[in-house]
């Protein structure tokens, strides 16, 4: 005998059914999900849809029970209706009549709760494919949480993970079952090829395509405020967290803490600038990280395709700081400006080219490093170039007018002495007589 349309159905659905759980199953196995997590969100997600079925008035009102065992899979939906006497009932929805309720249970009685068992068949099509979209969804915030808690200790760590999937913004990169974010912005740029392992026939003139990779875990967001399409966790190559952690692997004293990497700057695969501190007077920093022969920092150079590494020392003499930080060029003088955070820097002029490096690269990193704004000058202009700041001349001009005069910009002597007196006396409202003595205070101090 044929089977009727709604058996086919029925049957249709019960295969669907349990196609869902194997496949959740199997979701949460891969993921690492705990069952009992699983279980709290097919529970959550079954008494949603099932309340989507009620009235608008009888939403959140507990009409529904879900118990799932994580250990068995069982899953048992009751409904909650109230016993009601025959002649008042008014909504089977949320009441049964005493009468029906004695024909399932014999102790029944008015004003009680009834538990009526309502089998997974009984759940319509529809019913079905919003359960998979609630899942899906509860799912995905679980595993985005899972990443978080996983890796937000893990900012400044190097992984090493396998590209899954290149596109034209980012590489998906598998770490450990984990699919991690790599941006094309974090790779350095001309010299990174990353490709899946099934595209690298066709980069196989290119020394660098490969299909692993090792980045920083730059930064790991937190899946509450983040929206679902961006990444949890963002690796990167270009951070000088990538560098500070190269160091710490190849240099055993910097992984013991006797060296201290205070700043990393870069420029990535052209040059960086690396502040170091050694905490034991017997051991060189310099040497330490760049080794014999430059053993110790070659894999970091390799790594970062070619980059340049300088290794500075660490001294609290700022002038000695800026001298170092500018090398391979040498610098003869330096005129220092601590308020402003700024630095005359007086080089040969065969030098001049070396301390500015190309496009810049050289004193931008410097600047970068030291936090000060550094102005490269040959050294045939010392002297010219000579200045005293105002603060030195506290004794004879009273601070409250040097304040004014800083605020307006002006914090050395020249800066004030080059500029026309009647336009600073706008600019700073000090009365005419007053900025002449201030005038002729300076001019001394220059002509002595």
């Amino acid at each position: 005998m044929p089977r009727t349309k709604a058996a086919k159905q029925a049957e249709k659905a019960q295969q669907e059914r349990q196609r869902l759980f194997s496949s959740m199953q199997e979701f949460i196995q891969q993921r690492g999900i705990p069952k009992e997590q699983f279980a709290q969100v097919l529970r959550g997600a079954l008494l949603d849809v099932l309340e989507r079925s009620l009235p608008e008035e009888r939403k959140k009102t507990d009409a529904f029970s879900v118990i799932v065992n994580p250990d068995t899979a069982d899953i048992q939906v009751f409904k909650r209706r109230l016993i009601v006497p025959d002649e008042d009932l008014e909504d089977e929805t949320w009441q049964i009549s005493l009468s029906q309720a004695l024909e399932k249970d014999p102790q029944a009685e008015a004003g009680e709760e009834f538990f009526e068992e309502i089998p997974l068949q009984s759940l319509t099509r529809m019913q079905i494919e919003q359960l998979k979209v609630r899942l899906r969804q509860q799912l995905r915030d679980l595993e985005r949480r899972a990443l978080y808690e996983r890796y937000s200790h893990m900012v400044g760590e190097i992984l090493t993970g396998e590209v899954l999937k290149a596109t034209r913004d980012e590489l998906i990169v598998l770490h450990e079952g984990n699919e991690l974010s790599l941006p094309r912005r974090e790779l350095i740029p001309g010299k990174d090829v990353y490709v899946p392992k099934e595209s690298q026939a066709a980069y196989r003139r290119d020394r660098y395509a490969s299909s692993v990779v090792k980045a920083v875990v730059a930064q790991v967001l937190d899946p509450r405020h983040t929206p679902p399409s961006r990444p949890i966790v963002v690796l990167s190559r270009t951070s000088p967290l990538f560098l500070e952690a190269l160091l710490k692997l190849e240099i055993p004293e910097i992984y013991d803490g006797l060296i201290s990497v205070k700043k990393v700057v870069r420029i990535p695969g052209e040059r960086a600038k690396v502040l170091v501190e050694s905490y034991d007077e017997r051991i060189d920093p310099v040497g330490a990280c760049v080794g014999v022969k430059g053993t110790r920092i070659k894999p970091v150079v390799e790594e970062l395709r070619g980059e340049y590494i300088d290794i500075i020392p660490y001294n609290p003499d700022v002038k000695l700081m800026i001298s170092r930080a500018l090398a391979p060029a040498t610098v003869m003088y330096v005129d220092l400006y601590p308020s402003r955070r700024y630095a005359k820097v007086f080089v040969a002029p065969e030098e001049y080219a070396r301390a500015v490096g190309r496009e810049g690269i050289n004193v931008r990193l410097a600047q970068d490093l030291l936090g000060y704004e550094l102005d490269i000058r040959e050294v045939s202009e010392y002297g010219e170039e000579e200045d005293i700041e105002l603060t030195e001349f506290s004794d004879e001009i009273p601070e409250s007018l040097l304040k004014v005069l800083q605020r307006e910009g002006f914090h050395t002597a020249q800066a004030v002495l080059q500029f026309p007196i009647d336009e600073l006396q706008k600019r700073t409202q000090i009365d005419f007589p007053t900025l002449q003595r201030i005038y002729q205070i300076l001019q001394a101090e220059f002509e002595e």
